[in-house]
Formats: structure tokens, sequence, C-alpha cells
């Protein structure tokens, strides 16, 4: 009895083209890892929690940041109103200004009042506990007597668009009018026709900023004379690469090499 043997051979094609793929392929997976990051936004809302070994919590209701107190009797003095939360026996709390300091005694709860003075003014209240560990807060405010200054309501309206002419929907129109003591804001959102209308925006001079996803933002600081205003914008897309064209063309050039070397092998064989 004869025995035949038979003898599987695979192509040397085959096998060049899979000891590319077995280095090709890592690649590509890791491009494909790589691309989320790199179309990722980042987060720009992320609190910063400060690191340290205080217990001390200063929780202060009044008065608040920017608040504007009028006709004050004179000399004015403001109430200063909070808590302290403290693992620790309290040692003191104290509240200063440009005219003086206040002790506003050892206990969690903080009520006393501050000499101040007409026009902006600035109050720190510093805790302390009984370790000597402490923590400091301020405050910022403004006196005013009289007839509170109150700027004159405009009229701002326009069109945002492309470069080319487009409307652009949704767009957010932001006015701010600062003052010394305060900053008055009105915000509005474009129409599916591109058009914005802000009513009763605080003052002549204003800071606009338009802004949208996918767009790049605008900020101007413009100066109107007229009680009704006209100001158009153009917001410029910003230029992002597509995620899934970027794979396309990853594949597309991986095979491409793997084609080439493949032709060349052939040549060799030939």
């Amino acid at each position: 009895m004869t025995e035949h043997l038979i003898h599987l051979t695979v192509p040397h094609n085959f096998l060049f083209i899979f000891r590319i793929m077995k280095f090709a392929l890592p690649v590509l997976i890791g491009i494909l890892m790589i691309i989320p990051a790199i179309h990722a936004e980042p987060d720009m809302n992320t609190s910063t929690i400060p690191s340290g070994d205080s217990v001390i919590i200063l929780d202060i209701k009044a008065p608040q940041e920017k608040k504007v107190f009028l006709n004050l009797p004179e000399p004015p003095r403001v109430t200063v109103i909070g808590y302290v939360r403290n693992m620790e026996s309290l040692q003191s709390v104290i509240v200063s200004s440009n005219e003086g300091s206040t002790d506003c005694g050892n206990t969690s709860f903080i009520s006393c009042t501050i000499p101040v003075t007409k026009g902006l003014n600035q109050i720190t209240i510093t805790a302390m506990d009984s370790v000597g560990r402490r923590v400091s807060t301020t405050r910022n405010f403004s006196i005013e007597y009289g007839v509170p200054d109150l700027p004159p309501r405009i009229t701002i309206s326009g069109k945002i668009t492309t470069p080319d002419g487009r409307p652009v929907a949704g767009a957010t129109v932001r006015t701010e009018f600062p003052r010394p003591y305060d900053t008055k804001t009105v915000t509005v959102q474009s129409d599916a026709d591109g058009t914005y209308r802000i009513n009763n925006a605080h003052g002549f001079r204003q800071k606009i900023s338009v802004e949208k996803n996918g767009y790049t933002n605008i900020t101007k600081e413009m100066t109107f004379t007229q009680n009704v205003n006209t100001a158009d914008f153009i917001l410029e897309p910003t230029t992002k690469s597509a995620s899934g064209l970027t794979i396309v063309m990853c594949f597309v050039a991986i095979f491409g090499v793997i084609l080439i070397f493949s032709r060349k092998q052939q040549t060799h064989l030939v």
C-alpha cells in the first residue's frame, strides 16, 4: 500500500499580509482610542477644591457681594451676619474695613456692625480657632446717597450669520454694562433666521458677546449714541476634523501600505 502525504501550503502573499496586519492592527486600535480624546472639549466648569488642613467654614449671609446700600444713616455702618462651622472651639471672629475693626465674639453665629464709607467698600471677615487655624473671606459693596445713578435703557437688534451669509440660530447674545459696584446684564438668543433683539439694555457703553457651540465666540466693546441701535455679527465655524472621516482615512492608509508591500513581494517572487 502506498501512502500519499498531502502537504497543505499557505500562499506566501497571505503570510506576508498576515504579518503586516499583526503589527498594523494594534496601531489602528491605538489611533481609534486617541481620536475621541483629541476631539473632546475641556470641561470649563470643573471646580478646584483647595487643599489644606483647615476645618473652619465661614458662611456669610450679609452683606451680599456687590450689594448697593442707599441712604444709610451717617456715619454709615453695615451689619455682618453669618455662621462659623468648626470642629475646634472658636477663639475669635474679627471684621475689618478701612474705617476700623470689630470683634464679633467667639460664637458660631456672627452678628455685628462695621463702620464703612461712602462709595466702594471692602470688608474682611476672619475667624480663628483655639489651635491657631484661621480662615478669611471678603465682601465688596457700595454705599450711595441721594437718587441712584440709573443708566438709560436702549434697544439693540441685528442678525448673526456665517461668513457666507447663512443665519446662525440659537446663538447667545449677552450685553454687559459695568458699573463700579455691579454689572447690568441682558441675555437673549437668536431666532431661526439669525435675528435677535435686546430690549432695555443698560447704558450706551456695552460689552457684547456672541456665543454658540461649533463657532468662534465674539466679544466686542461698543459705544452707542441712540436709543435704538443695530449691530450685526459674523460667527466663524470652528474647524474640526470629522472623527468618522479620520477613521476611514486610517483604514485606507493602512491597507494602502499593505497593498504596496504585497505588490513588491509578488514582484520579488516573479
